[in-house]
């Protein structure tokens, strides 16, 4: 995980993975793969070969790979450190007698992910083109702070927030102290290996204690999905320039969408969404509320019983202190693809209508 601490250096990091990235379009029949020992260790890993090129798999692409062929993951597992020869005669024979058109990524020296086809490059450069200019104009009235940016193997993270985009929730409700502060800003959200759509969606943070969360309800994404690109095409490998000139389209519509969620009603229709969570019914048992929580969002037990001590900490038993809860427990997870996912489920509680609160409350 690389973590950028200005945008600057981000664009750095950015632009130096764009150089060394390759995307190959090939048959199937094109494709070689082996399982290679690890020096002199009992270990193995699994490489491709492309164009006379040996590529190390990753993680995701070794999933990948056991998905579109139709091998059980656990059984592809075994076989690579039990029977590596099997492994190797099992999707060698899918591949060269199942024969279908693959996109596969590589970086550097090793290939990241094996995609369908139909498969959209969007790549973070092409991102940071279409959401910079956006926030230009705030920039250059220095209203833009620059949060914090996370390059994982599978997503790119950055938020912006507005300090001008500001409102105090507890003043507005009447009922917290004076001085909780939320500023408004944005999340956008990339991956580059098929984990998901080009996402961009409000962020907001409240200053107190730093939580952040993201409102992906009222942001715009983009699929990584659409017709076939290679139809005629021999495989090769793709110039990322060739690649970026079909995105211009999206980029004006990222563009807009910036521009609409800071100038439009999404601020105040999330503020008050802030608001109204704290006023309703509170939780009767809130262990056992999260003990419903933990089995539908799909927390660990450790995760668990962070929300239930940061709960009991606050003395809250609102929606709304539920979902502090759980982006405060968000805060100590390791894991950035795990804790963004968590911040953006804190605003799912945040956004719960009155009827899928009373079921947590009174669980």
């Amino acid at each position: 995980m690389k973590a950028g601490s200005n945008l600057q250096e981000l664009e750095q990091m950015v632009r130096g993975e764009l150089e060394i990235k390759n995307d190959y379009n090939c048959d199937s029949r094109d494709i070689n793969f082996r399982i290679k020992p690890v020096g002199e260790s009992e270990f193995f890993k699994p490489v491709i070969e492309l164009d006379g090129t040996d590529y190390e798999t990753s993680e995701l692409m070794q999933t990948q790979i056991a998905n579109k062929l139709n091998v059980p993951k656990k059984y592809f597992d075994r076989m690579v450190t039990e029977a590596p020869e099997l492994c190797e005669q099992n999707v060698n024979h899918w591949l060269q007698n199942d024969p279908k058109r693959y996109m596969v990524r590589t970086l550097g020296t090793k290939a990241r992910a094996f995609l369908s086809d139909r498969y959209e490059v969007i790549d973070n450069w092409d991102v940071l083109k279409a959401v910079m200019p956006a926030l230009r104009p705030y920039k250059e009235r220095d209203d833009l702070v620059f949060e914090q940016s996370h390059i994982t193997d599978t997503n790119l993270y950055l938020r912006f927030t507005i300090p001008s985009l500001e409102k105090d929730i507890a003043k507005q409700s009447g009922i917290r102290q004076v001085g909780d502060i939320i500023h408004f800003g944005l999340q956008v959200k990339n991956s580059e290996v098929g984990l998901g759509s080009v996402e961009v969606a409000p962020f907001i943070k409240r200053l107190v204690c730093t939580n952040g969360m993201v409102a992906t309800d009222y942001g715009q994404n983009k699929k990584h999905l659409g017709r076939s690109q290679w139809d005629g095409i021999d495989r090769s490998i793709l110039r990322q320039e060739t690649i970026r000139q079909g995105n211009k389209a999206w980029i004006m519509t990222v563009q807009d969408s910036v521009d609409g969620m800071f100038n439009g009603p999404i601020f105040e229709q999330i503020s008050d969404r802030f608001i109204q969570a704290q006023t309703g019914v509170e939780m009767d048992v809130p262990r056992k509320s999260i003990e419903k929580l933990t089995k539908d969002f799909d927390f660990s037990e450790s995760e668990s019983d962070s929300i239930l001590e940061h709960l009991l900490g606050e003395g809250d038993k609102t929606q709304f202190g539920l979902a502090n809860a759980v982006t405060r427990t968000a805060t100590d997870v390791e894991n950035v693809d795990r804790s963004m996912k968590m911040e953006s489920q804190g605003w799912q509680i945040m956004n719960m209508n009155l009827t899928q609160w009373h079921n947590y409350a009174t669980a």
